[in-house]
């Protein structure tokens, strides 16, 4: 005698649409909170590098530099290696690559909002960011909100 086993097509069926219909219902939360996520984690990175650049520039004794686009920033020591000038806030020849990030996806910087010179800052061998007038803030933006983060001359940094 033959046992049959294994699901018929009527039980699949069903199975697949409880799913196709837990799915529907459940991902347009999860891709709010995916996008929150992703903002938020952008700016704790730009944070947490904004203060790496200021250590690197007190522990180098030279300056260093932010330099930001629309979906990435690179920070990097701005010393004068390579034949540039030190704190020009350019990356010249051999100067030292401190992080290149490029921006989680749907995550842009805000370039019109932005109040630094040419979307560049730096920081010297003090680590202030002597060039700000004012509180500097970052506007990163996304479809779930706004996120900005803030750095002023004696180069605190803080999200906001």
């Amino acid at each position: 005698m033959r046992r049959d086993s294994g699901f018929t097509a009527l039980e699949v069926a069903v199975t697949l649409a409880i799913v196709a219909i837990l799915a529907s219902v459940t991902m347009p939360s999860f891709l709010k909170w995916l996008q929150a996520y992703r903002l938020r984690s952008a700016s704790i990175n730009l944070m947490a590098d904004i203060e790496l650049a200021k250590v690197r520039a007190i522990r180098e004794g030279s300056f260093a530099s932010l330099q930001l686009a629309d979906n990435n920033y690179v920070v990097f020591l701005d010393d004068g290696d390579g034949g540039g000038i030190a704190g020009d806030m350019i990356r010249n020849g051999n100067e030292s690559l401190i992080q290149d990030r490029r921006l989680p996806a749907g995550v842009r910087v805000s370039l019109s909002e932005l109040s630094l010179p040419n979307y560049r800052m730096r920081f010297n061998s003090r680590g202030l960011a002597a060039d700000l007038s004012a509180e500097a803030p970052i506007p990163l933006l996304n479809p779930s909100g706004r996120k900005e983060v803030r750095v002023n001359r004696l180069g605190s940094v803080r999200i906001q």
